[in-house]
């Protein structure tokens, strides 16, 4: 589906989808963080080598059920209305040349501006999952600060906030070095991890402010970025593969989030973390210190890579330019196919190439 031929309106449209997740992050927060958090029962035991009594288990069990109903609710009712009210209308005859599955993985990892793009989002996704993953623990067991939902929610209100701020700034100094400044903000914040004192709570507040700008910008920028690489791809190649290219992307993203997972259950195992306990071994601290720290280097990664990306401003204006005298702007006698007529013709093109 085309949205617009234009840069501005996509990158606008992107925008509006980011500040839109961000929210729905900062729901699900609100609903399941506050149901699980008045249950928890770690940080709350009197004996440290206690663990959590069966009754409480259950009741942190129902709270979790309880959450997941309500958060699948609200996604049933999104999920209703994208689909009674987007229709799906527009489709250029350029995006139509149909070509195998296997043609187009190869396609899109080999093409050079992509992967770079791809693997500053992964490294940019792997360290957000695994500060995600582990705050938590990182709030009850190394700071011992209980009410972990509270700075959570703080990250993500300054995320949506900053946000339209961060659009803003792309649009005058240029995606690749917002970009890279958001990923530069994170490296201290994540480091500081690593020596922030036990109940310092309002110090914590400031981290996960300054937290929200990075995060703002790791949800914004990736996907704020690909347009470039897929009308960059066009100018080259005289063709669009704006599928396959998503699809990756996703891909990508999904990657880091499984990576970061599995990372830090590895991690919290071989530092001796007890499932259920509610006190932790002293070397969980330090576990979970590293555990917080280690994005820093992924991030710092990830930049290095952004380094090497070729689409700067200058760059990314010039192939406006030519998307523009390529494909003037869409009126209504463009409509050319809806979806059925896009998948007969594709079938037709697909045996004509046999």
């Amino acid at each position: 589906m085309c949205i617009s031929s234009k840069q501005v309106d996509r990158d606008s449209a992107t925008a509006y989808r980011m500040v839109s997740e961000g929210i729905g992050v900062l729901l699900a927060i609100l609903i399941q963080g506050k149901l699980i958090e008045r249950v928890r029962t770690a940080g709350h035991c009197s004996h440290t080598n206690s663990t959590a009594p069966p009754h409480s288990l259950a009741e942190q069990k129902w709270s979790y059920t309880l959450g997941s109903v309500i958060v699948i609710i609200i996604y049933v009712v999104c999920i209703i209305a994208v689909f009674f009210g987007v229709k799906e209308k527009i489709v250029l005859k350029k995006d139509r040349a149909y070509s195998s599955y296997f043609k187009g993985i190869k396609t899109a990892l080999t093409y050079g501006p992509f992967v770079k793009a791809s693997m500053v989002f992964l490294f940019c996704s792997l360290a957000m999952a695994i500060v995600q993953g582990n705050i938590a623990l990182y709030c009850t067991h190394t700071l011992k600060l209980v009410h972990f939902s509270n700075f959570i929610m703080l990250a993500l209100v300054t995320s949506v906030i900053s946000m339209p701020v961060w659009q803003c700034l792309l649009i005058r100094f240029g995606k690749k070095k917002i970009y890279a400044t958001g990923m530069i903000i994170f490296i201290p914040v994540a480091l500081s991890q690593f020596l922030l004192p036990e109940n310092a709570s309002y110090a914590y507040y400031i981290v996960v402010c300054i937290a929200g700008l990075s995060i703002s910008v790791s949800l914004l920028l990736p996907w704020s970025i690909l347009p470039d690489v897929l009308d960059l791809y066009l100018v080259e190649r005289q063709e669009r593969k704006d599928a396959i290219f998503y699809s990756f992307y996703v891909f990508f993203n999904k990657l880091a989030t499984g990576l970061g997972l599995g990372i830090s259950q590895v991690v919290l195992e071989l530092g001796g973390y007890v499932t259920g306990a509610c006190a932790q071994p002293e070397s969980v601290s330090f576990t979970l210190r590293l555990l917080m720290t280690c994005p820093a280097v992924f991030m710092l990664g990830g930049l290095l890579i952004l380094w090497t990306y070729p689409i700067d401003e200058r760059k990314r204006r010039e192939i406006q330019l030519e998307v523009q005298n390529r494909d003037p702007p869409l009126t209504s006698d463009d409509v050319l196919l809806t979806t059925e007529d896009t998948y007969d013709d594709a079938q037709e093109t697909k045996f004509d190439d046999k």
